[in-house]
């Protein structure tokens, strides 16, 4: 079964995170002068060190956290969970587990002898997909976390563990974000209601929960309208066009 993923992940909230990341800091390497050195201790090392802190939303082994997950199949509406600050993020990833299997469940078949048969492991098809399934496996494993179905990890392989949008619209090497994507393929953007991934953090520190939910789905939504454009599966849209 197809399941159209989407995270959104955060710098760690351990209490001591941004100590230990001032107590590794060091002044650029250009810079020579003591004066200088100086000078960029009082005036700019502390912006430097909340920007490092803020950086380890994109290393989920040693330092990022999950704040939100969305998932969809190809005919449901889709699900979405965000944390709030305070809250447990292995609390998150066994909601999501649950969720996924739920959904296979679901998805089941009848057999003519009147027995359900399992449509099997969720396959999963993301935007960047290493990342999200990177940051998952890694958050599982550090936390302790097992899932009723199989993660794809590091080893994985795309094409036969999971799919990738990006990989598949821009090849091995290229890169390409979804709104860019989306935008290329007539296909509604997730970004178009103002809000990015470098915003999530501030929100969620706000406790703006239901702002990063909505955004989190319609990134998987889109997701799995670009995965049907690409599959053939849905025509483009000819609205606008003579």
């Amino acid at each position: 079964m197809n399941i159209y993923l989407d995270t959104e992940t955060i710098p760690s909230q351990h209490p001591d995170a941004l100590a230990e990341v001032r107590s590794t800091l060091k002044p650029p390497g250009t810079l020579k002068k003591p004066e200088s050195i100086a000078a960029w201790w009082a005036t700019e090392a502390e912006a430097a060190a909340v920007e490092a802190w803020r950086r380890q939303a994109l290393d989920g082994g040693t330092a990022g956290e999950l704040a939100s997950i969305a998932v969809c199949g190809d005919d449901t509406p889709g699900w979405v969970r965000c944390r709030a600050p305070g809250e447990s993020e292995a609390d998150l990833l066994h909601a999501f587990g649950q969720q996924v299997q739920r959904m296979v469940e679901d998805a089941a078949v009848t057999g003519p002898d009147g027995r359900a048969w399992s449509v099997g492991e969720p396959f999963f098809i993301a935007h960047n997909a290493p990342f999200d399934l990177g940051f998952l496996w890694r958050r599982c494993r550090v936390l302790g976390v097992r899932l009723p179905f199989a993660l794809p990890g590091p080893m994985a392989r795309t094409g036969r563990d999971y799919a990738d949008t990006m990989l598949a619209w821009a090849g091995y090497g290229g890169r390409v974000s979804l709104d860019t994507l989306c935008r290329a393929l007539g296909i509604t953007s997730p970004k178009t209601e103002g809000m990015d991934g470098a915003q999530v953090f501030d929100r969620w520190l706000a406790g703006d929960v239901a702002a990063i939910e909505r955004y989190n789905l319609a990134d998987a939504l889109a997701v799995r309208e670009v995965w049907h454009r690409l599959q053939g599966i849905t025509a483009p849209s000819m609205e606008g066009q003579p």
